[in-house]
């Protein structure tokens, strides 16, 4: 056997602007900690490049997409390029998969790539894989052994904004690439279940499941009470994350009607066009429905702990039914009680764990029973988190999967380093 890399590299791909995407930031933070040296490329939200860092670890912002406003025009140019997308698939065939800003962040990452001769590439997502697995391949064209890793962070076939012609370019693109990746990385059980005979394989995909920082958290600078205006003493329920439709925070606000002296607080996006939506659908309880922004990722579980219960209303999608989402974790270590609906995997485990009541999903009136249920005795759901649940619950214990997983296929033996503060900086 070759003698073993003591100063492994790493480049993670991801198609957003990282700064919000905890699973991508913890992967780069733990293993910059653990010896290895990560670049992170993600798209930048603007029309220049930045960086930013996170312990050791570096993230490149490149014009991986293009960045258009949401108006009319936009959707406009989004619907022109799809076609042309379309039109491009049936007449160039092979030389171009059709995917989305394929070219353009192939271009703007192959030669940071070149350069810098990563061990490991690591590919966030499907949109990102098709890109991974073009620079592995180069790579190795060029005469440098890379592995790849595909982070399956959602089961395509769920995905429904996708239309059907690119939702099958996506999928060719996972099986032709799952068959170059060294490892396959999934969130969940239920997920693992539905990824194997989804892309044609038959080892298992490894479990890194996206739970909260325990030992990089810090204490919130803000205060959640104090910021919407409350006292200690008052019944607040808490939803934290991406707003859409699909979430179901529409039945909590609803619910809101039939809990009097009871608040919610929504931490999201203000600009975000669902919220704005429903402020003005709720004006009628706006005293007591509140919006407040996202705060720093590693101080989210203290500023959640100002609440008295944590909400996850999601509604019945195949991609909702197969994992504990972020926030379930993020929960936990925040010591709520949780509202959940129906969905599969998480109403499974509240009913395990018994932290909290699950609800029919979009049913209001059965949202209000779970409500008043948690809400009469908090500390009878929330006295079930002892501190080895919560250390099963932890990104620690996954980020040791991560890294013996990387440490294999790599054939690394990094040096651990001082470990830094799980703090995003910018250049």
């Amino acid at each position: 056997m070759s003698s073993k890399i003591t100063s492994p590299k790493t480049l993670h791909i991801v198609l957003n602007g990282v700064s919000e995407d905890s699973r991508v930031l913890k992967c780069a933070w733990s293993l910059g900690n653990a010896g290895w040296d990560v670049i992170v490329v993600g798209a930048t939200p603007f029309k220049h490049n930045d960086s930013l860092t996170i312990g050791y670890a570096k993230i490149l912002r490149l014009p991986l997409k293009v960045v258009v406003s949401q108006d009319l025009v936009a959707k406009i140019l989004r619907r022109l390029r799809y076609y042309k997308r379309r039109l491009e698939a049936r007449t160039i065939g092979k030389r171009d998969p059709g995917i989305p800003n394929y070219k353009r962040a192939l271009n703007a990452i192959k030669g940071l790539a070149l350069l810098e001769k990563p061990d490991v590439i690591h590919a966030h997502d499907y949109t990102a894989l098709p890109i991974a697995g073009a620079l592995v391949e180069l790579l190795m064209q060029a005469g440098h052994e890379c592995k790849l890793v595909y982070d399956a962070h959602e089961y395509v076939p769920g995905v429904s904004h996708l239309t059907k012609p690119l939702m099958n370019l996506y999928i060719g693109q996972e099986r032709k690439y799952v068959k170059l990746s060294s490892a396959v990385l999934s969130v969940s059980e239920g997920m693992s279940d539905l990824l194997i005979p989804h892309l044609e394989i038959s080892t298992r995909p490894a479990i890194v499941a996206n739970d909260p920082l325990v030992e990089g958290q810090q204490r919130s600078e803000r205060d959640l009470r104090s910021d919407i205006g409350i006292g200690p003493d008052i019944p607040l329920m808490v939803y934290s994350g991406a707003v859409a439709p699909q979430r179901g925070i529409q039945t909590a606000a609803q619910a809101l009607r039939d809990l009097p002296g009871v608040h919610l607080v929504v931490i999201a996006n203000p600009k975000n066009q669902t919220v704005i939506d429903l402020q003005a659908k709720f004006s009628d309880v706006s005293d007591r429905f509140h919006i407040q922004p996202y705060v720093p990722n590693e101080q989210l579980v203290s500023y959640l702990s100002g609440a008295t219960v944590g909400l996850i209303p999601i509604v019945h999608k195949q991609n909702h039914e197969i994992s504990l989402i972020t926030k379930f974790g993020e929960y936990m270590q925040a010591r709520l009680p949780m509202i959940v609906s129906d969905v599969r995997t998480m109403s499974a485990e509240v009913r395990r764990l018994k932290n909290g009541e699950v609800f029919i999903a979009e049913d209001v009136s059965d949202f209000v029973r779970a409500a008043k249920l948690v809400l009469a005795d908090p500390s009878k759901y929330s006295n079930v988190y002892t501190p080895e649940i919560l250390q099963e619950r932890s990104w620690e214990r996954q980020a040791q999967n991560l890294l013996r997983i990387y440490n294999d296929i790599a054939n690394a033996a990094p040096q651990s380093r001082e470990h830094k503060a799980f703090k995003l900086i910018a250049d």
